[in-house]
Formats: structure tokens, sequence, C-alpha cells
């Protein structure tokens, strides 16, 4: 088993990984320090809710009726 152990202090939007560790069985763990964080609930509560302008949906037609079990 090799591992690698990286600290950031500004985690960069992709993670460069070894050549060697390529479609290889891995697994990649991410510990963050909620003391340095700052508005922890600013980013889940953009998550509620739809899409502002999402469009109507279309009709789906008429589904088959299936026999009971």
């Amino acid at each position: 088993m090799e591992a690698i152990k990286t600290t950031y202090n500004d985690l960069p939007e992709m993670i460069m990984i070894p050549k060697e560790f390529v479609h290889k069985k891995g697994e990649v763990i991410f510990i963050l320090d909620d003391s340095v964080s700052s508005d922890k609930n600013t980013d889940l509560t953009k998550c509620f809710g739809t899409i502002p302008d999402f469009p109507e949906r279309f009709t789906q037609g008429k589904y088959e009726e299936r026999d009971s079990l």
C-alpha cells in the first residue's frame, strides 16, 4: 500500500494525483477544518428548493396499466 498525505491551506478545484495512481483502486478522504470555515450554512441553503427559472414539464402521456401481483 502506498499513501500520500497532502495538506492544503486553500483547496484547489481539482486535485492532481501521481500518474502511478491512475486507474487503480484507491480511497480519497477529505477532512475539513471547521474552525477556519465561515458561514457554514450559506452553502447548504443554496441547495434548497428548485431552480428559479426551471421550465414547466410537458405532459408525459398516458401510462400503461399493469396487472396487480
